[in-house]
């Protein structure tokens, strides 16, 4: 896009990339523009224009198409740190449910039953991980997980019932989260319980007993 004379113009499309893939990975605005090679105070300068001009579109006065480029970068720029934190819960995700792959190894043996020789495969499963769990919930809902309510319902004796007299935090609302935190851990205890490791097995062509 060309520039008028006096009006800065608008970042490299190289420099653009290194800073929104920075942004993408969640590396801070201080640290991402440098990276890209340009001022972190021209990022904001850029965001604060298109922030401006997005208000006076809403206050019903017309668009400026001087600032169309800034309205333009602020999207791209929020649309990746909106991936870049997608990304991040999807990982928080998968480390509570668990279930993934850790590690496998193969070896031949042989079937007692048929003698012959068959590839055994014996995989490593990652088990759930209940603590992930309670830090994405303390992150996605913190007026019912964040670190104030967990911090009252460990006050709660460990058999149940009443918290002690002048806890501040008693009530049918504690209760409430306190069992509903209560079957998330039990929940996940029990896969715990089960076997780290599943064992397939199947025949090898080609192989002679």
């Amino acid at each position: 896009m060309s520039s008028r004379p006096g009006r800065r113009p608008a970042l490299e499309p190289e420099v653009e990339k290194r800073l929104l893939d920075a942004v993408r990975a969640g590396v801070p605005v201080s640290d991402a523009a440098p990276m890209a090679g340009v001022h972190a105070s021209t990022v904001y300068r850029w965001l604060e224009r298109a922030e401006q001009e997005q208000q006076r579109i809403e206050g019903g006065q017309r668009a400026r198409p001087g600032e169309r480029q800034f309205r333009e970068f602020r999207d791209r720029f929020m649309r990746a740190r909106s991936e870049g934190k997608a990304q991040l819960v999807l990982l928080v995700r998968k480390a509570a449910q668990g279930g993934h792959v850790l590690r496998e190894r193969t070896r031949l043996v042989r079937d007692p039953d048929t003698g012959q020789q068959v590839v055994q495969t014996e995989r490593d499963f990652a088990q759930p991980d209940w603590r992930a769990a309670q830090f994405l919930l303390a992150c996605l809902a913190p007026e019912t997980f964040g670190r104030a309510a967990q911090a009252r319902i460990e006050l709660a004796p460990a058999g149940g019932g009443e918290l002690p007299a002048g806890s501040g935090g008693s009530g049918a609302d504690i209760d409430r989260l306190a069992a509903r935190l209560a079957t998330i851990r039990e929940e996940f205890a029990a896969e715990l319980e089960e076997e780290a490791g599943v064992v397939d097995a199947e025949l090898v062509e080609g192989i002679d007993p």
